[in-house]
């Protein structure tokens, strides 16, 4: 039996965040990943997962101790945001509007797991257990036992689930979820731009869906493509030449020449954790809640799970185990991450009605929030987490 402070399952983005925060704060620390990322080459390809990470992210980021390995491989800074269904209707964001060197990085999900586990490294409070599974919990008042598929058995007094939208561990602490399948998938196409290195990302709202644009490091980016699940098992199916040219015909002409150089799909689906904890399991990130990925939050509320439940601990010093700390965490946490859904989907069932007046209202409403002033810059800090 091996015993620890804190257990966290899943060392991904928001699994090693919350492990380097904690254990600067002293705290024994237990990762259990089940497969650790391949390492970084330069020639490696793009991955096709990547994230907009937002300032307030990387600041958490840099404290945690990963954003300076993450920056040495490779990060694409975007300064602009430009979001439109017609021409002449667009809502721009800019970072000179909040004073900011940048919005924030367009960046490899591995890349940035990779930054935090090189962290991790110079932590002698860290145990990283891989590669290892959860196969049981049992709760008792003062901590929790955890079995692994291994056998290896671990005590802790609290238990972080960051194992991602099917969580093994929320499902064993018995807290169940709420879900909703959007009738659309989501298809990511890697590329090679003809373009100069970009500093913008963009997304117009089409009758079938968003089309989206990320920059990438260098000539490179990625395209995300919102349409029905068959139309995106067509495109899945087609020849790089044919789908350079089904890309042309949907996507504006400012995306310029390029070639494809990688491509994958997902289904699009929101989950809600009915609880962010039961006894002493307490849920972060996409074991929580996942979110239409249409402004690019996803990560970025996981970053601020991290922060709330470190803060709290921080807090309240020699109490840090005490129950009380779980309910305190969801009361600060719930209502953000529900904001931010209930938002995306309104957004998302605004732009997919085409019924009567909707379209040229929602049009009007994007002009006028491009010239809404103050309220346009509360809103980019609040999506930034600012």
């Amino acid at each position: 039996m091996q015993s620890c402070d804190i257990a966290i399952i899943g060392g991904g983005m928001v699994g090693a965040a919350a492990a380097a925060l904690l254990a600067q704060q002293g705290r024994e620390v237990v990762l259990v990943e089940a497969e650790l990322p391949a390492p970084f080459a330069a020639e490696q390809p793009f991955d096709l997962r990547v994230s907009a990470i937002s300032a307030a992210s990387v600041a958490l980021l840099e404290q945690a101790g990963g954003w300076a390995h993450t920056r040495a491989m490779r990060a694409c800074p975007y300064r602009a945001l430009e979001t439109w269904e017609w021409e002449g209707f667009t809502t721009r964001f800019h970072a000179d509007e909040l004073g900011l060197p940048q919005l924030g990085y367009i960046v490899e999900n591995r890349l940035v797991q990779l930054g935090l586990l090189a962290a991790l490294e110079q932590h002698p409070h860290v145990r990283t257990l891989t590669p290892a599974r959860l196969a049981r919990l049992e709760q008792e008042p003062q901590g929790v036992t955890l079995t692994l598929t291994d056998g290896t058995q671990l005590s802790a007094r609290w238990v972080l689930a960051c194992d991602g939208a099917e969580s093994v561990t929320r499902q064993l602490a018995g807290i169940g979820v709420s879900r909703f399948e959007y009738r659309q998938h989501c298809m990511l196409i890697n590329i090679d731009t003809d373009a100069a290195q970009q500093d913008i990302t963009w997304q117009q709202f089409t009758p079938s869906g968003p089309r989206a644009f990320l920059p990438l490091s260098g000539q490179h980016g990625s395209l995300v493509w919102y349409d029905s699940p068959a139309r995106i098992r067509a495109l899945m199916a087609l020849e790089p030449a044919a789908l350079e040219r089904e890309i042309r015909a949907a996507f504006p002409s400012r995306l310029g020449g390029f070639r494809v150089t990688g491509r994958g799909s997902f289904p699009l689906v929101r989950r809600h954790a009915n609880r962010y904890h039961a006894g002493r399991v307490v849920l972060l990130g996409d074991a929580a809640h996942t979110i239409n990925p249409l402004a690019g939050q996803g990560v970025n509320l996981g970053f601020r799970d991290v922060a709330c439940w470190c803060e709290l601990l921080q807090k309240a010093g020699e109490k840090w185990h005490d129950a009380a700390l779980a309910g305190r965490y969801e009361r600060r946490r719930r209502p953000d991450n529900q904001l931010m859904q209930s938002g995306m989907d309104l957004f998302y069932a605004s732009f997919s009605n085409r019924l009567g007046p909707l379209p040229v209202l929602r049009n009007l409403g994007l002009g006028l929030a491009d010239r809404a002033g103050p309220l346009k810059a509360l809103a980019l800090r609040y999506a930034l987490g600012l």
